[in-house]
């Protein structure tokens, strides 16, 4: 028994130690809450490596109850990368937390230490609970966990008129999970099971079973998911969430949380409902265009550092989306390593800003920077390999994710002829224009004449940042971390596998 509550029991972990911390609130330095929190996050983020490491893909014991399924934890080849990304994040954002958590306090004239490291460890692992869950009703509720810490963090210790801006994330994030909601319902009371993993009967016979009610499923989810991915036409409330929430905490929303969305289309819609995917794959794939060409005008323009990173996100996501558009094993496999080198690569980034912001007497307008790279070295260093990484440029884990997008796309578009042709021709738009925006801003952030002289970093900040930019270069020089585990469940579930040795 103990064996197969590994995931259970190192999941409860970090909900227990956060409720502890925030009974102790103020009779603990930040220090030690950084500490305890980054130590609670650990502890399921490694078991579920090890297990995966160990048995390729574990669950935990099912409790099963009737009309509404099964209800357990699980990790493989799938929603591996997920997993390692929201470890690797939440874990070290922890520790870069304190230092930069400290001046916000101080901002602000009250210190909770235990109130914030509380919310963040219930956010941080109700993300790890959403990858980890089966079932509709499982997911669901780790993911309320989840949009209600985060709605609070914003509130708390955001900037600029927080409770609006809180209140409009509270607003449209909920707008996805009740869409979500609505989907799961129609399915679980349908079929008398609210599992989705493992699927409850084969695709063919789920369709034949839910009849005309797949389609309006598969639309709620999808409508429910492009708001939590921020999608254009629905991603009007992600600029001011993520540019005005504390810094850490968009370390963990842009590149984890909305990363998440992606992850729930692939593991739900794709795999069982890929039949009426296919029928609009076309809408799919323009909208994946648009999103990362809007998103890269918005950030090209954008004169606040925090808000290019957030229309950057949005362009992100068309990425990860436009993976999943192609419906094949390689964009599949390629939108999975979307999500984890975005992770990498915007919560270096992110961090970088707020290095600016805590160090720096609030920093964020561009127009005020310039030649930093003189007085801040490491922190430049850093935000070029998060610019590198989500511009997909070598030595970074996104050169593989954007190539293995890149190469889908253009295999599914040139099968539609002259209207794939022209679409193509979008697409590369796209890909052109993040290495535009980011370029840009790094050179008019960190070089030509210097405006001010920039406090660099102290130690507390940079080795979480390093950490996770040591971790994307030791992925892309060893991409078969992550791409063996993908493919070999794609070959398992399709019979087809990409191997990267």
């Amino acid at each position: 028994m103990m064996h197969g509550q590994l995931l259970t029991y190192s999941l409860a972990v970090p909900y227990i130690v956060g409720f502890i911390q925030l009974l102790l609130n103020k009779k603990a330095s930040g220090k030690v809450h950084a500490a305890i929190s980054s130590i609670s996050l650990l502890v399921p983020a490694s078991v579920s490596i090890i297990v995966f490491g160990l048995y390729g893909a574990y669950s935990s014991y099912k409790l099963t109850i009737t009309n509404l399924g099964s209800f357990m934890l699980f990790i493989d080849g799938l929603n591996w990368p997920v997993v390692a990304g929201i470890a690797l994040v939440t874990v070290l954002i922890a520790i870069y937390s304190y230092p930069y958590m400290e001046v916000r306090f101080n901002e602000l004239g009250s210190i909770d230490w235990g109130i914030y490291y509380f919310l963040y460890v219930y956010f941080s692992v109700s993300l790890l609970g959403i990858v980890l869950s089966n079932n509709f009703i499982l997911f669901y509720l780790f993911l309320e966990v989840s949009l209600i810490t985060s709605f609070l963090l914003i509130a708390l210790y955001g900037y600029g008129n927080r409770q609006r801006i809180s209140l409009i994330y509270l607003i449209w994030t909920h707008l996805g999970g009740f869409l979500f909601l609505v989907g799961s319902f129609i399915y679980g009371l349908t079929l008398h099971t609210f599992d989705f993993y493992p699927p409850p009967m084969p695709s063919g016979l789920m369709l034949q079973a839910l009849g005309p009610l797949a389609a309006i499923i598969v639309t709620l989810i999808l409508l429910g998911m492009f708001i939590k991915m921020a999608v254009f036409g629905v991603h009007m409330w992600l600029p001011y969430a993520h540019a005005e929430a504390p810094t850490p905490v968009s370390a963990l929303l842009s590149p984890v949380m909305i990363g998440i969305g992606g992850y729930a289309i692939i593991r739900i819609t794709y795999m069982l409902f890929e039949p009426l995917l296919l029928k609009a794959q076309l809408v799919l794939l323009a909208l994946s265009v648009v999103t990362i060409i809007y998103g890269g005008l918005m950030a090209l323009k954008e004169n606040d550092f925090k808000r290019l990173l957030a229309y950057s996100s949005i362009a992100q996501m068309g990425y990860m989306l436009m993976g999943i558009a192609t419906l094949s094993p390689i964009g599949i496999l390629g939108a999975l390593l979307q999500f984890f080198a975005h992770a990498v690569g915007k919560s270096i980034l992110f961090s970088s800003a707020g290095v600016l912001i805590s160090k720096n007497d609030n920093l964020r307008d561009i127009n005020k920077m310039g030649g930093l790279a003189r007085s801040m070295p490491y922190t430049s260093s850093l935000a070029l390999l998060g610019f590198m990484d989500i511009s997909g440029l070598p030595p970074t884990v996104g050169f593989f994710s954007k190539l293995l997008i890149l190469i889908a796309v253009g295999v599914e578009l040139v099968k539609l002829g002259l209207p794939g042709m022209l679409l193509l021709a979008f697409v590369l738009l796209g890909f052109g224009l993040t290495p535009a925006y980011a370029f840009y801003a790094m050179k008019r952030i960190f070089f030509g004449p210097p405006k001010i002289k920039g406090v660099e970093a102290n130690k507390t900040m940079l080795i979480p940042i390093v950490l996770i930019a040591i971790v994307g270069i030791i992925t892309f020089a060893f991409p078969s971390t992550i791409v063996n585990s993908v493919s070999g469940f794609l070959h398992t579930a399709f019979v087809i596998g990409v191997v990267m040795d």
